[in-house]
């Protein structure tokens, strides 16, 4: 199903298109017009120009007309919190109303699958030392405040293949590269708390655990919440339930 060509698919492609400035002028009064009448795409068009922002380092106003009707139709912002016991329900992530002349919102998640798609600026960290029979293999040498990347070379076959650094404001972005069979995935931690996440993503469990998986950027992403820092597990061309197996 995610594989698929869809309609959906090819109303994302023309919403980052609108963003970065990109899409031809025969069709960006058609995109604008549908965005002016939907909410749903106003966020969506709104976290694809955060996400150029976060690329380009800079700031790209909206037309008056859009943004005066996602000032008056404003969505309310999801964050990851750690999950609440529910019963038979499981658990929930808390919805959290962003109010007017209130803290600006942290940087949105799709943002940082940008990082994914960069090369390694570091030859990486070193494989797991010996751990004990019921431990999660860990690599040694790499962390963010304490909450340190696993390896999954012996049991999923995922070498490290190096890392990098980047920052978002006071929140500090570590990646490591993993690669097996051609293929590349990027686990990304980030300080600071909990992010917005792209009202698009779609719950999923892992172990019993909430995960939210979400596309931007052409990549497939599972986050979650670990140690009160955002991790995100991120690649190009695998199948997210690949992913949220990784997760576990």
């Amino acid at each position: 199903m995610w594989g698929r060509k869809s309609r959906r698919e090819r109303e994302l492609a023309e919403l980052a298109a609108l963003a970065d400035g990109s899409l031809t002028p025969e069709r960006r009064a058609a995109v604008e017009a549908r965005v002016a009448a939907s909410p749903a795409l106003q966020t969506l068009l709104e976290e694809q120009r955060q996400t150029v922002a976060a690329i380009r380092g800079i700031d790209e106003p909206a037309p008056e007309r859009l943004r005066a009707a996602i000032l008056t139709a404003r969505p309310r912002t999801r964050r990851l919190r750690p999950a609440i016991a529910l019963g038979a329900a499981g658990a929930a992530s808390v919805v959290v109303l962003a109010l007017p002349g209130s803290e600006s919102p942290p940087p949105p998640l799709a943002a940082v699958l940008t990082m994914g798609g960069r090369p390694a600026t570091s030859s990486g960290p070193l494989p797991s030392g010996p751990v004990g029979k019921h431990d999660e293999p860990m690599l040694r040498g790499v962390s963010v405040e304490g909450v340190r990347f696993p390896d999954w070379k012996a049991e999923y076959g995922w070498r490290v293949r190096g890392s990098r650094v980047d920052r978002f404001g006071k929140r500090v972005a570590r990646t490591v590269f993993y690669a097996k069979r051609g293929h590349r995935v990027a686990y990304t931690i980030v300080s600071g708390g909990p992010m917005s996440i792209p009202a698009s993503s779609r719950p999923a469990r892992s172990e019993g655990e909430l995960r939210h998986v979400f596309r931007a950027g052409g990549r497939v992403a599972v986050t979650w919440e670990r140690r009160g820092h955002m991790c995100v597990v991120s690649a190009h061309g695998l199948r997210r339930r690949t992913l949220v197996k990784l997760t576990a």
